[in-house]
């Protein structure tokens, strides 16, 4: 056996391996690893079950505002930590209500809604067109922030909720609301609770119903 002979008998196993190796062996690369993972999780499936299972009980256990008022007046910080919810360290604070009111103006955007207090009429601005932010998400305290250490995970959340409410919530009430109607609204709202101000008070609503 010649030395080329030998040497081809002795390098083509070796070469073999090496190809069968090569090809069993998936590499990815790290940003399309990580985009993976994020897509593991489904926030709107998520808010789905969320919104069906859990928000109707939320509603239900709302504080009624007319209550929560009194209640900030009476004591602030007790109220603030028996109605309100935050995520982080700060003056926000993020409150899950319900009232009864009577809508005293119409605008493309948003509606003017009027509750009675102990010696006036307090308005509020009830949101119909610009759904945003996280204060649903935070309100409700449906979910915990250390089970989502993706920031990216909370922020679909809060969209997806928004998104919920801007299909199932409005469509039905804004073609029907008008002025003089007395709804019921059940909702979140965010308060700095340095400076609560209730006058024009921003409502993003998650069930809204116009009594007959």
């Amino acid at each position: 056996m010649t030395t080329m002979k030998k040497l081809l008998r002795f390098i083509l196993p070796i070469i073999v391996v090496g190809f069968l190796s090569y090809n069993s062996v998936y590499i990815k690369k790290l940003s399309d690893v990580k985009k993976d993972v994020e897509k593991s999780f489904d926030a709107a499936i998520f808010v789905k079950g969320l919104w069906e299972e859990k928000m109707p009980v939320k509603i239900d256990s709302a504080v009624d505002l007319h209550s929560f008022i009194q209640a900030i007046a009476t004591d602030k910080e007790a109220a603030l930590n028996k109605y309100s919810n935050a995520l982080g360290i700060g003056n926000y604070r993020y409150a899950f209500i319900k009232t009864n009111a009577t809508v005293s103006t119409v605008k493309e955007d948003e509606l003017l809604i009027q509750i009675p207090t102990v010696d006036s009429v307090t308005e509020l601005i009830l949101a119909t067109e610009y759904i945003y932010g996280n204060a649903i998400r935070d309100a409700s305290g449906l979910v915990d922030v250390k089970d989502f250490p993706n920031t990216m995970d909370l922020n679909n959340i809060s969209e997806e909720l928004n998104k919920m409410v801007r299909k199932t919530v409005l469509p039905q009430f804004k073609a029907a609301v008008k002025k003089g109607d007395k709804v019921i609204v059940s909702g979140a709202i965010e308060i700095h609770k340095e400076h609560i101000k209730w006058n024009e008070l921003e409502i993003i609503p998650v069930q809204l119903q116009i009594v007959q």
